[in-house]
């Protein structure tokens, strides 16, 4: 039986056997140093807190976001399709090592870190996918065969393999040739460089002394021995904390100097503000609240949303649709995520925005209470509107309605009236001729043709001419034939 992947291995037919300066070649010999002579790679650069927070910030926070399968609707409407395999695998379980939240935080990282994000598709033995396998972008070559095609030549320690694109899901940052992303650390690590050397001088500073403690004034000039028993005996008794004893008008002065005179800690401050810079993460997610207040931490993070997440939610799902669905699929399904979670403020102007979704009736209470983590209740599934808030074909159609029934009510005055004044012959041979008027001001009033309101004023005449009282009667009783008739009800 022939070996699958040898198999592969001929078809692709790589050009590059050589592997030509991959990046898992690069990073295993070990990039130059930096000017300020660290070594920066995405492992010791994540020994750097500033770059370990925005890191764990991205990916924690888009792992943690919950991740759909939809349908397309009409009128641009989306339900859940809550049987599709995807869900699980994305939501919850993508092979037999890690959870759904691991996978994605592991490929966020990736993509934070190298710029590339990698995982094979497991098949389910029917031709659909079964799971997912997260891949170390470190040890992955992109290449292209003779005839033009992409494969991916995965150089991990104890296992490799080469993928064809359809047997891959992955993502990219930004690109400088749209196949592969660009490192940030790479493009960051004269930056993060100068970052860790700083760390490193601090440590050094504080462990060694950055300034002497203090200083002794002596009026003459000491022998070399005398230097150094002045020394030995300042150790000794500041060790022991004892009683320091001078002699022949020899003076102490303490050495005031910090590191913060010198703008160290501003300079380190600045290095934070230069890694969120590269992330674009808010400095108060790093720590830093030197300028933040509690009104503009808000705004913060809604634009930590809009403008850092969103853009690689949508790298994630667009691959997802690519890679994960097939063409059957792609033309009515689509993923997303759910942000509305990471865009919650506080209880009060939550509680505002529901109450003024609701009024305007494109909210339903139920609706409210599954963002709010509750069980739908009974009867809070309708959608209301308040009595002063309607649309223009709404408002036009009230005041039809109102309109009829101001007709309606003026007809039962008038045939009570009548009723009362005339005798039963009378009020019998008067009845043709009033019906006869009134359907020329229905149709006037109402703007409907003679018709519509013959319909109604012949139905009313039959009915009162057959027997006057109780055809009078049931008039008194009846609302709303009007409109009923002139809209063919």
């Amino acid at each position: 039986m022939k070996n699958p992947l040898k198999t592969l291995v001929q078809f692709v037919r790589p050009k590059a056997a050589t592997l030509q300066e991959p990046e898992w070649w690069r990073q295993t010999i070990g990039m130059p140093p930096t000017i300020s002579g660290e070594v920066v790679t995405p492992e010791t650069a994540m020994t750097n807190s500033a770059i370990y927070a925005c890191v764990r910030i991205l990916s924690e926070t888009i792992a943690s976001l919950p991740l759909k399968v939809y349908k397309k609707g009409p009128n641009g409407s989306r339900m859940v399709v809550p049987d599709h395999p995807l869900n699980t695998i994305l939501g919850q379980s993508p092979n037999d090592t890690n959870t759904a939240c691991e996978l994605r935080e592991y490929l966020v990282a990736n993509l934070a870190l190298r710029g590339n994000a990698y995982a094979e598709i497991l098949s389910d033995g029917a031709g659909g996918i079964g799971g997912l396998y997260p891949l170390n972008s470190r040890y992955m070559n992109v290449d292209t065969t003779e005839r033009g095609k992409l494969f991916f030549d995965y150089q991990e320690p104890g296992r490799s393999r080469v993928y064809t694109p359809s047997q891959l899901w992955r993502t990219v940052g930004l690109s400088g040739d749209g196949v592969t992303g660009v490192s940030p650390i790479q493009l960051a690590r004269e930056g993060i460089g100068l970052t860790m050397a700083m760390e490193n001088y601090a440590s050094s500073m504080f462990s060694h002394g950055a300034t002497p403690p203090g200083v002794l004034e002596f009026p003459g000039k000491l022998q070399n021995t005398q230097v150094d028993s002045l020394r030995s005996q300042f150790a000794d008794a500041a060790g022991k904390r004892r009683p320091l004893i001078l002699e022949s008008g020899m003076s102490y002065k303490s050495v005031g100097m910090s590191a913060e005179d010198a703008q160290f800690i501003e300079s380190r401050k600045f290095q934070v503000a230069e890694v969120a810079r590269w992330y674009r993460v808010p400095l108060h997610m790093l720590a830093e609240l030197d300028r933040s207040t509690f009104s503009n931490i808000e705004h913060q993070s809604i634009e930590f949303v809009v403008h850092t997440i969103r853009p690689w939610l949508v790298r994630l799902e667009q691959s997802i649709w690519r890679d994960l669905l097939d063409r059957k699929e792609q033309r009515k399904l689509f993923v997303s995520h759910a942000v509305e979670g990471l865009l919650r403020g506080d209880t009060k102007a939550r509680y505002e925005a529901y109450t003024r979704g609701i009024q305007d009736g494109w909210l339903s209470r139920n609706e409210v209470r599954a963002l709010e983590n509750m069980n739908p209740a009974d009867g809070l599934d309708q959608f209301v509107l308040p009595m002063n808030f309607s649309t223009l074909s709404e408002r036009e159609a009230a005041l039809e309605e109102t309109v009829a029934n101001g007709l309606e009510e003026k007809e039962r005055k008038t045939l009570e009236t009548e009723a009362s004044r005339k005798t039963p012959d009378e009020f019998v041979k008067w009845v043709p001729d009033y019906y006869d008027r009134f359907t020329g001001t229905i149709a006037k009033t109402l703007g409907v043709s003679l018709e519509k309101a013959k319909r109604y004023t012949e139905a009313r005449k039959a009915a009162i001419i057959a027997d006057p009282v109780a055809g009078v009667i049931r008039l008194m009783e009846d609302r709303g034939e009007l409109l009923k008739a002139i809209k063919h009800e």
